[in-house]
């Protein structure tokens, strides 16, 4: 096996394209569909379920075998992650309790009913172990299924059948680091709709070069989404990021900024969609109301979904139990894509698109 920065080198096996800042890279992700063509993505920025693992976890754990660090080393990798708070009674350092929900066993055992409904409704035996291990797992749990799969999945894209998929909604874009995956995965000519208060303004330089390559058509809607057309209030976080959950950034408060907002079911009926496909929504806190301003057009089109439900414990029944009571006949999956409670997304594929298996690679 050798390596080659020259994409007109077409005498490997199997020219594999990761970087479209090379010249002659984008003429090749045109050409996808040859033998001798693989497309892969590397994606840059804070991703949970990628390469962004490496700088601290592989000092420690190999990915893809049981956890078998002991607890000093599992607190290094927290601590290189800055998941580690002082007990307050002892001085010694250890796990910030709130990123796991078994932390308040109580406050999830109050909500046992609603919990089950969404158990009885998720369809295959992986994202019932999936929820349980959310909810009630341990660090370490969390720990072993996320070295296990980080390197084999995306998030959002687990599932999913993306030769039904020609229109996408995708609701929180900000870095985009998901946008090469569309670009990869979406047939040729398909359109996603971008929103984000903030727009392609803070789109990596990495994620910049496969939105413009022209593969897939992507719409720039510097809008929110909310429950109904106006305005929504958000606070900017340190990165830049628009936050409806977050309060304060490293301790300090954050002021709001006001954006312009729009429901999808306003903006599919005016723009006059005559399909949806997909509907994907990562929105900081603000998910449930997005898709209660999504609810007839996900009734009408019957869309595909990929939704957070981790920004607050409540997410965690509320929003399946509202895709539940109102979408019949779909099949639930659910994976979680860190090592703790976040990033952990319902998706849903209408059953008339036959049984789904996790896009594990």
């Amino acid at each position: 096996m050798g390596f080659t920065n020259d994409p007109a080198n077409r005498d490997a096996d199997i020219l594999i394209v990761c970087d479209l800042s090379i010249e002659g890279a984008i003429d090749l992700i045109h050409d996808r569909d040859a033998d001798d063509v693989a497309i892969f993505p590397l994606p840059s920025g804070d991703v949970w379920a990628y390469w962004a693992f490496s700088a601290v976890g592989l000092d420690f754990i190999e990915v893809g075998d049981p956890l078998t660090i002991d607890g000093s080393d599992f607190l290094k990798v927290n601590e290189g992650y800055g998941r580690l708070v002082e007990d307050p009674e002892t001085g010694k350092a250890q796990l910030n309790g709130s990123n796991y929900l078994m932390s308040n066993n109580y406050y999830i055992g109050t909500h046992k009913d609603q919990i089950l409904e969404v158990m009885a409704a998720l369809t295959d035996d992986a994202s019932r172990a999936a929820y349980s291990r959310v909810l009630l797992g341990e660090p370490e749990a969390h720990w072993a299924h996320y070295t296990k799969r980080a390197y084999q999945n995306i998030q959002y894209f687990d599932y999913l059948d993306f030769d039904k998929i020609e229109v996408v909604l995708n609701g929180g874009v900000f870095g985009g680091y998901e946008l090469p995956f569309f670009v990869t995965n979406l047939p040729k000519g398909a359109t996603v709709h971008n929103f984000d208060p903030l727009g392609h303004s803070h789109l990596t330089d990495y994620a910049r070069l496969w939105v413009e390559s022209g593969i897939i058509n992507f719409v720039d809607n510097a809008i929110a989404l909310d429950r109904e057309d106006g305005s929504i209030d958000m606070k900017i976080q340190g990165d830049g990021q628009a936050s409806k959950e977050k309060k304060e950034d490293k301790g300090k408060e954050l002021e709001l900024t006001s954006f312009p907002a729009r429901s999808i079911d306003s903006f599919v009926e005016e723009t006059g969609f005559d399909r949806v496909d997909l509907i994907k929504f990562d929105l900081e806190g603000g998910d449930r109301r997005a898709i209660e301003g999504s609810m007839e057009t996900m009734k009408k089109y019957r869309p595909q979904l990929a939704l957070s439900i981790y920004h607050d414990a409540d997410d965690f029944w509320d929003i399946p139990n509202m895709i539940i009571d109102n979408l019949p006949e779909y099949d639930f999956y659910l994976d979680t894509y860190s090592f703790e409670r976040w990033e952990t997304i319902l998706y849903g594929v209408p059953r008339e698109l036959g049984p789904r298996t996790t896009n594990v690679v």
